[in-house]
C-alpha cells in the first residue's frame, strides 16, 4: 500500500512541475539556513567539553559590590581552597601568549597553574607525569607540560623531550609531562607552569589576577558550592571591608561560562531560524491548498471510487513528506556548501569554532526538521482535501470550481500569520542594522587608518632582573623603526586599546577621593599617542627625558579627569597606584589625553592613565603602534628585521588597528548579517506567499470580475479591489507582528547598542517596508485581473 501511494504522489507530482520545483527550493531555504546555524549551536551549546564527568566542572569567581561576576584573589583561593567541602579540587590559573626559544622563536599560550588543575580538568599527561608537589612551591626548579600538538609540530613526535629544558618567556623549564591530544585548556593552551614555582602570586585581597575552576564532589550541586564559598566571602569581607574586595562567590557550570557571552545571540539567531521555517511551512501549505482546489475533480472521482476520507489524507500527506524531504535533501547540500562561508562570518571571539562541521547529530537535525516540516504544511492540505464537498466539485466539473469562503479564510489567515513572523525578523534586522551602524559610527578615541600594530614577545619578559635589558631592548627597536622609512610615529603599549587593562585604586596627593577611586592604567613610550592619533587635550606628551631615575610623570584620561577632578586642573597634582609597581610611587600629571575605549567599543570610556614605560618596574611584552602614510603591510618586513637586529628569540606578529577594530564588533556584525539573511529570505516568501494568494483570488472569481466590468467597472476600480486586498492582508500582519516585536523586546535588548527595542522610526521602516512588498506583489494579479476580457469571461461560465 505505501508504495502504491508512493508511486502515486509521484506522479501527481511530476504533473505540476512548477509547484513541486518552488515547493522544493522553499523548503530547501529553510533546511539549508537551519542547518547551518544549528551546526554552530551544537558546537558552541550543546556539545559536552571535552572532559570526564565535565557537568561536574565549575567556573569560580568572586563577587564585587557592583554585582558582576570577577577574578579571584589568590588569598581567598587559598581560603577556599582549604575550607571547602563542595570541591574535591580546586585550582587556580592564568595565561598569556609568550616567547618559546628557538630557530625560530615561536609564539605559544602559556598557562600558569596551581596545584590539582589537571584533576579538576580530569585531564592528566598522556606521556610522561604532571606536577610534583615538590615542584609547586615557590622557588622550585621549573617544570613544564607542554601539549600534544606542539610536541608534534616543534619535535617531531620525539620522546626524548622529556627531561630536556625549554626557555619559555626567558625562563628555563624541564619537560616533564606531554598532554593527550585535543587538550588545549584553557585559552588554547600549549604549556603548563606551576605558578607557585614561577612566583606570580600577589599576596593581596583585592588583587583579582586569577581565574578559578574546581570539580564538585558527587552529590553536590553549584548552588551549595556557591552558598558555601560565598558565605565565606561573606566573612572575610566583615573581616577585612574595602570598595575593591569581594563580598560574595559565584559558581555557574564550566560550558555555561565558556558559552556566557555568545549564548543569549546564539538563542536568537536560532529562534529566527524557528520563524523562517513557520514561514516556509505557511508559504507550502498556501500552494497546496490552491493545489487541492484544482485537484477537485480528481479527489471527487477517487472518493466516488471508494477512497476513504483517511485515505485521500494519508494520500497528501504522503506527497508533502515528499516535497520536504526532498527539500531538506537539496537544503542540506546548500548546507554544506555554505559552511565556510559561514565560518568567514564568525565572531573572532566565538569559542569551540574549530568545532563547528556537519556530523552525524547535524544530518540528524535537518532529516527531523524536514520531516517535521512536511507534516507541518502537509496537514491542513490533506484536511482539506479529505473534507472537501465533493458533489460541488463533480458538478462543477473542471471549468471553474472554487473552495469557498472557507479556503479563502484559511489562505488569508496564512498570510497574515506569514506576514506576522516576517516583520518580527525585519524589525529585528533592523534593530540590529541600526544598532550596528551607531557602534561602528562611535568614535574609539583612536585613529586605525595607516597604524600597524606589531605584537611582541621578547625573551625576558617574565625574569624582573632583566627589566632594565627589556628597556635598552624597547629603546632600541623604537629608535630603528622610527628610522625606517615611511614610519612617521611609533610607540609601545603593553595592552591595546579596545583589548582591556589592568586596573586599580589610587590616591591624589593632599587631597581625599572616594574609597571606590579606580582607574585603569597602562604603559606606554614616548610617541605612541601620536602613532595611534590620541589628541592631547592639556599639558605635554611623555619625553625621552622621561627617565628611569627622573620625576614620575602620568597622563590622565578626559574621563579620569571628569569624575575625580571635576571643574579642578589635574595638571601638577600627583597619584600613586597602589596595586602598580612604580619607582618612583609618585607620578605627577603632565597630561591629558582623550578618552580611548579601552574595554571594548560597547563599553564607555573608563578612567585611565598612562605610564611611562621608562618608570615601570614590570614590563611585559607588548605591541609596537606605528603610523605610516603607507599601506601598513608593506612595512611588515622592515620592522621584523628591526626586530631581529634588537633580540634574534623575540616573535613578531602583525595586524593592522582597522583588523583590530573590526575584530572587536565582529560579534555584532555576525549577528546583523545572519538576522538580516534571515529577515531578507522571511520578505521574499511573505511576497511569493501572497503573490500566491492573489493570482489564486484572481483566478477563481475570474468570472465575478468579468461580470463587474460588463456591468461597468473601470479596470483601476479592479486594480484597487485586488491591491486593496492585500493591503488588508498586510495590516492584519503588521499589527499582529508588531505585538510580536513588543513580546521579544526583552531578548533584543541585550543585543543593542544605542537604541532600544522599541525604536519607533525602525518599527516604521519595517511596517513600510512590508506594506511596500504588499504592493509590489499585489501589482501583478491587479494587473491580469484588469486585463480580463468580460466576454471571454462570461463564455467560460
Amino acid at each position: 500500500m505505501l508504495l502504491v501511494e508512493l508511486r502515486h504522489s509521484l506522479r501527481s507530482l511530476r504533473r505540476v512541475p512548477s509547484l513541486t520545483a518552488v515547493s522544493v527550493l522553499t523548503v530547501a531555504l529553510g533546511v539549508g539556513a537551519g542547518t547551518s546555524l544549528f551546526s554552530v549551536v551544537k558546537a558552541v551549546l550543546l556539545n559536552p567539553l571535552p572532559y570526564p564527568d565535565q557537568d561536574r566542572i565549575a567556573w569560580v569567581s568572586e563577587v564585587g559590590e557592583s554585582g558582576h561576576p570577577m577574578p579571584v584573589a589568590y588569598p581567598n583561593f587559598r581560603d577556599w581552597t582549604l575550607g571547602n567541602r563542595s570541591f574535591t579540587a580546586l585550582a587556580a590559573f592564568g595565561s598569556d601568549t609568550v616567547n618559546l626559544a628557538g630557530d625560530p622563536p615561536q609564539r605559544v599560550v602559556a598557562a600558569e597553574v596551581t596545584n590539582g588543575f589537571f584533576d579538576v580538568m580530569g585531564v592528566h599527561p598522556s606521556v610522561g607525569r604532571s606536577f610534583l608537589p615538590a615542584e609547586q612551591v615557590q622557588g622550585a626548579p621549573l617544570t613544564a607540560v607542554i601539549g600534544y600538538g606542539l610536541w608534534q609540530r616543534l619535535y617531531a613526535g620525539d620522546r626524548a623531550i622529556l627531561g630536556r629544558t625549554i626557555r619559555l618567556a626567558g625562563m628555563g623549564a624541564t619537560v616533564i609531562g606531554i598532554m593527550p591530544p585535543g587538550f588545549d585548556y584553557p585559552d588554547k593552551a600549549e604549556a603548563w607552569l606551576s605558578i607557585a614555582a614561577v612566583g606570580d602570586v600577589v599576596e593581596s585581597r583585592t588583587a583579582h589576577n586569577h581565574r578559578v575552576v574546581g570539580r564538585l564532589r558527587p552529590g553536590a550541586t553549584f548552588e551549595q558550592a556557591q552558598a558555601e564559598l560565598g558565605a565565606m566571602m561573606q566573612r572575610l569581607y566583615r573581616q577585612e571591608p574595602g570598595p575593591f574586595m569581594g563580598k560574595d562567590a559565584a559558581v555557574v557550570p564550566l560550558a555555561a561560562h565558556i558559552a556566557g557571552k555568545v549564548r543569549p545571540a546564539l538563542l536568537m539567531l536560532f529562534a529566527a531560524v524557528g520563524f523562517l521555517l513557520l514561514i516556509v511551512c505557511v508559504n507550502v501549505a498556501n500552494l497546496l491548498l490552491a493545489r487541492v482546489t484544482t485537484r477537485a475533480r480528481e479527489l471527487a472521482v477517487r472518493r466516488a471510487l471508494g477512497a476513504g476520507p483517511p485515505q485521500l489524507f494519508r494520500q497528501m500527506l504522503t506527497e508533502s513528506l515528499l516535497l520536504s524531504l526532498a527539500g531538506g535533501a537539496l537544503g542540506f547540500l546548500v548546507a554544506l556548501w555554505s559552511m565556510e562561508l559561514l565560518k568567514l562570518l564568525l565572531p573572532a571571539d566565538l569559542p569551540h569554532a574549530g568545532d563547528i562541521r556537519i556530523d552525524g547529530g547535524v544530518i540528524a537535525f535537518a532529516l527531523a526538521v524536514s520531516t517535521a516540516a512536511g507534516v507541518l504544511f502537509g496537514v491542513l492540505p490533506a484536511w482539506r482535501a479529505s473534507r472537501m464537498n465533493l458533489n460541488e466539485a463533480i458538478k462543477a466539473g473542471s471549468r471553474s470550481y472554487t473552495a469557498g469562503r472557507t479556503s479563502h479564510r484559511i489562505q488569508s489567515a496564512l498570510v497574515i500569520s506569514e506576514v506576522s513572523l516576517s516583520l518580527v525578523l525585519l524589525a529585528g534586522a533592523g534593530l540590529l542594522v541600526k544598532s550596528f551602524l551607531r557602534l561602528s559610527a562611535t568614535d574609539p578615541g583612536f585613529r586605525s587608518d595607516r597604524v600597524l600594530a606589531a605584537e611582541l614577545s621578547f625573551s625576558s619578559d617574565r625574569d624582573e632582573s632583566d627589566i632594565p635589558r627589556l628597556r635598552a631592548e624597547y629603546s632600541d627597536l623604537l629608535a630603528r623603526v622610527r628610522a625606517i622609512p615611511g614610519v612617521t610615529a611609533a610607540g609601545t603599549i603593553n595592552e591595546m586599546p579596545l583589548e582591556g587593562a589592568s586596573d586599580g585604586s589610587f590616591r591624589v596627593e593632599d587631597r581625599k577621593l572616594p574609597d571606590s577611586a579606580d582607574a585603569a592604567y597602562t604603559v606606554i613610550s614616548p610617541g605612541y599617542l601620536r602613532a595611534m592619533q590620541i589628541p592631547l587635550r592639556a599639558g605635554r606628551d611623555f619625553a625621552d627625558r622621561d627617565a628611569e631615575n627622573s620625576a614620575g610623570v602620568a597622563i590622565l584620561s578626559e574621563e579620569m579627569v571628569r569624575k575625580y577632578w571635576p571643574g579642578r586642573n589635574p595638571l601638577g597634582d600627583r597619584i600613586w597606584f597602589e596595586s602598580m609597581e612604580l619607582k618612583p610611587h609618585w607620578l605627577t600629571v603632565v597630561g591629558v589625553a582623550a578618552d580611548v575605549r579601552q574595554y571594548g567599543m560597547t563599553e564607555g570610556p573608563f578612567p585611565q592613565a598612562y605610564v611611562c614605560y621608562t618608570q615601570a618596574q614590570r614590563l611585559a611584552s607588548g605591541t609596537l603602534a606605528i603610523h605610516t602614510p603607507l599601506p601598513p603591510a608593506s612595512l611588515e618586513r622592515a620592522v621584523e628585521r628591526a626586530v631581529r637586529a634588537v633580540d634574534r628569540e623575540t616573535t613578531v606578529s602583525f595586524r593592522t588597528m582597522d583588523a583590530v577594530l573590526a575584530a572587536s564588533v565582529s560579534r555584532q556584525r555576525f549577528q546583523m548579517r545572519i538576522l538580516g539573511g534571515f529577515a531578507a529570505l522571511a520578505l521574499l516568501l511573505a511576497a511569493v506567499g501572497l503573490y500566491g494568494v492573489l493570482s489564486y483570488t484572481v483566478a477563481s472569481r475570474r468570472v465575478e470580475i468579468g461580470i463587474r466590468m460588463a456591468l461597468g467597472a473601470r479596470p483601476g476600480m479592479v486594480f484597487r479591489a485586488i491591491a486593496g486586498r492585500a493591503l488588508v492582508l498586510a495590516a492584519a500582519g503588521a499589527a499582529i507582528g508588531l505585538a510580536g516585536c513588543f513580546a521579544v523586546r526583552n531578548v533584543l535588548a541585550a543585543l543593542l547598542y544605542g537604541i532600544g527595542p522599541g525604536d519607533p522610526a525602525t518599527l516604521a521602516a519595517a511596517v513600510a517596508v512590508l506594506i511596500a512588498m504588499a504592493l509590489a506583489a499585489a501589482s501583478f494579479p491587479a494587473v491580469r485581473a484588469m486585463r480580463v476580457d468580460p466576454t471571454s469571461a462570461l463564455r467560460e461560465e
